[in-house]
């Protein structure tokens, strides 16, 4: 009888280890394939590197120049110069992939803000769009909203917004 159990038991563990470990390779795979291009880290990464190798740190918020806060709070507010106004370009991202489209944005001077994605025919981590578009004027700094394809649908691209239907005339 105690063999018997012994059997069984080991078995049983043997069972939920085994399981366990095809839930989660499931899992891994699952995210991959729901969050395309946000399954590793590796491009985000990447890009972060390969920006600051460039040199395109963005400044800490709050000190500029390098200078502790409290250094430039001791200038008055009338006697501390004004930078002049300057606006940049957002550039052309559309068919981009999500890394390259940040290495644009991070050249032009602006920063990535919200990703969506859409469902598109396109691969998945295309660049569908920008919010606001190429060519747009911002501040330096700016965040940029990148629409990309989620690479699910079969259907063609539809961003535009459709015109409105003209009025059928009604019968009474």
């Amino acid at each position: 009888m105690k063999a018997t159990l012994k059997r069984w038991g080991t078995r049983a563990v043997m069972a939920l280890l085994l399981g366990g470990a095809l839930g989660a390779g499931a899992g891994v795979f699952t995210v991959n394939r729901l969050e395309p291009g946000r399954g590793t880290g590796v491009d985000s990464l990447a890009v972060m590197l390969d920006s600051l190798a460039r040199g395109n740190v963005p400044a800490a918020r709050g000190a500029e120049g390098g200078e502790a806060p409290s250094k430039s709070a001791d200038v008055p507010a009338d006697t501390a110069p004004t930078p002049p106004a300057e606006v940049v370009a957002v550039p052309a991202l559309e068919g981009l992939e999500e890394g390259a489209a940040r290495n644009a944005l991070l050249d032009a001077g602006l920063v990535v803000g919200e990703i969506e994605f859409r469902a598109s025919s396109r691969p998945a981590g295309t660049v569908l769009a920008s919010v606001p578009a190429a060519g747009a004027q911002l501040a330096p700094e700016s965040p940029v909203t990148l629409i990309l394809s989620d690479g699910r649908s079969t259907d063609p691209d539809t961003l535009a917004v459709p015109a409105p239907s003209s009025p059928s005339p009604s019968s009474s």
